[in-house]
């Protein structure tokens, strides 16, 4: 994978194919850009502490979900650990228990057959030519493991990245399949949606005001550029 490191006043990213793979700041707070709408996804819908990133990069959610008031601890996982020591080095004296393996996504999952979590936040990519795309695994495998590992509350949270000869309705529906519920979150400035399904997942709009308000406290600017809706199928 040809990552690039470029820093910044307020920390670093990670980028490929000019595709910012994670937004690294140095101290916690809003990023004002896709990583804190993730972030408060996962600080707003994860109904207990734990939980599971696939594809952490650089751990560009960490700063916003510490900013908002997220504490728990955070298991990430990723085939690529090259963003791991700036993640240390920007974010390690404030960032708490952050615990990262190498792994393949898969593997890992088959490997927590008595572990359960409440939160999954798939974030995997991978290049296409020109272009950063979901993984075939994202489609083949992961949705049904995802769900076997999720408690009966939990929540499957997917950054849907477009893959070529697809529409976003197949994606959603191949991805959505496992759960009776799920909410589509579409932005203004960004391509890519995000996808989260469960068992006992609230109400679209209940979802838009919990984030909204968390994004607002957080002091984001990315409150008003994301619309909320449920995905029927």
């Amino acid at each position: 994978m040809s990552v690039r490191l470029e820093r910044g006043a307020r920390g670093a990213r990670l980028i490929e194919k000019d595709c910012v793979l994670s937004e690294i700041l140095s101290h916690p707070g809003p990023t004002n850009c896709l990583f804190d709408v993730l972030a408060l996804c996962v600080a707003t819908l994860a109904p207990g502490p734990r939980v599971l990133v696939l594809g952490f990069a650089g751990g560009g959610i960490v700063a916003p979900l510490r900013a908002a008031g997220w504490e728990e601890p955070l298991i990430g996982v990723d085939r690529e650990l090259s963003g791991l020591r700036i993640f240390r080095e920007l974010c390690g004296s404030w960032a708490g228990d952050v615990h990262v393996e190498r792994a393949d996504a898969a593997d890992y999952l088959r490997g927590q057959s008595e572990r359960s979590y409440d939160l999954i936040f798939e974030d995997l990519s991978v290049a296409r030519g020109e272009e950063i795309s979901k993984p075939a695994l994202s489609l083949e495998l992961l949705p049904r493991l995802i769900r076997s590992r999720l408690k009966p509350g939990g929540v499957a949270l997917t950054n849907v990245l477009p893959v070529p000869g697809w529409r976003f309705s197949q994606l959603f529906t191949v991805l959505a399949q496992p759960y009776p519920r799920a909410v589509i979150v579409r932005f203004d400035e960004w391509e890519n949606r995000l996808l989260m399904a469960g068992r006992r997942l609230a109400s679209a709009a209940e979802i838009s005001r919990r984030l909204k308000a968390g994004l607002r406290q957080l002091g984001s600017n990315q409150g008003a550029r994301l619309r909320l809706r449920t995905f029927r199928g």
